[in-house]
């Protein structure tokens, strides 16, 4: 221990990484799996009405995809809770809050298992099995709106002056532009760019295992490019609109502007650009599978967004 903090305190680049990495990573997955029960209802839709069993089997590997990251989540974020537990008093509002938003997660991963339990029992009802998937994907995102709250609560705790800080000082989305106002454009077009990236690397760490040939598999990327392709340009607009945000003020400053202060918002909106072209050129090639690596990076280029709207969700501007 003693020699990783020696490593650490001389090596800025460790300095800077591995809290991004040990923020945004934990992020990026929540984000992967909130909405995951959309995709896979939209896919057993899809095979009902062209009665192909190709989307059936792509419907149930990435329902398995979901049921593993949401109870991995779920454990960890609990064993995270009670290692946090000094932080707050129990039985206080804070205590509450967390907890109820943990629960509020853990609903939703339940309502995972039962969609994915029920999938032999309800073979031939696969609308009905479609719509359990949708109330799922509506659970997850219920359920990463009430955990980005409690992550807000957490850090306005925090703060010097918390204990004069009210909810309606934490909450306050009256200001613009201001961090929240920007995290709350983000959430929902981001937890529904995300999972198709994760599906994606999900379907390649499968692929040794669950063999179903080169065109199932091409077919299958290419969709999850086209769901992408939805929602990855909404992510960018929200992106380039908090970066202009941030731009502006410095345009009308008397002083030049520093480079370096164009830095962080052009990288902002540059990854995402890179994540749309990726896809884009994915959903256009004729083998989508060799486009394997490009994908896998993109997957961890989503960590740059995740890593902005956990700043802006525990930002604050009074």
């Amino acid at each position: 221990m003693d020699k990783f903090e020696i490593l650490f305190g001389s090596n800025p680049v460790l300095q800077v990484l591995v809290p991004f990495i040990t923020v945004a990573l934990p992020m990026l997955f929540l984000f992967a799996y909130a909405t995951f029960g959309f995709m896979v209802g939209s896919l057993e839709i899809k095979g009902a009405r062209s009665g192909r069993a190709l989307f059936d089997r792509a419907a149930k590997q990435l329902a398995t995809a979901g049921l593993v990251l949401g109870w991995t989540l779920l454990i960890g974020s609990r064993v995270w809770l009670f290692v946090q537990s000094e932080g707050y008093v129990p039985q206080s509002f804070l205590a509450v809050v967390v907890e109820l938003s943990w629960g509020v997660f853990g609903f939703a991963v339940i309502a995972s298992s039962i969609h994915f339990a029920v999938w032999k029992p309800l073979a031939n009802h696969k609308i009905g099995h479609a719509f359990l998937a949708y109330f799922s994907g509506i659970n997850g995102l219920f359920a990463l709106f009430a955990l980005m709250g409690a992550i807000r609560l957490m850090a306005a705790a925090e703060l010097p002056n918390a204990a004069q800080l009210s909810l309606n000082d934490i909450y306050n989305f009256s200001q613009v532009p201001s961090p929240q106002i920007a995290g709350l454009a983000l959430i929902l077009p981001l937890g529904l760019a995300v999972p198709p990236l994760a599906a994606i690397c999900w379907i390649f760490v499968r692929r040794q295992k669950e063999d179903y040939g080169r065109d199932y598999y091409n077919a299958l990327v290419k969709w999850c490019a086209s769901w992408g392709l939805v929602f990855w340009p909404l992510v960018t607009l929200v992106l380039a609109g908090t970066a202009w945000m941030d731009i502006r003020p410095l345009l009308g400053a008397a002083t030049p502007v520093a480079p370096m202060a164009l830095v962080e918002p052009t990288v902002r909106v540059l990854l995402p650009l890179v994540i749309c072209l990726v896809l884009w050129l994915t959903q256009r090639a004729e083998l989508p599978m060799r486009m394997k690596p490009y994908l896998i990076v993109c997957f961890f280029l989503a960590l740059g967004a995740s890593h902005y709207l956990y700043t802006c969700a525990t930002g604050f501007v009074f």
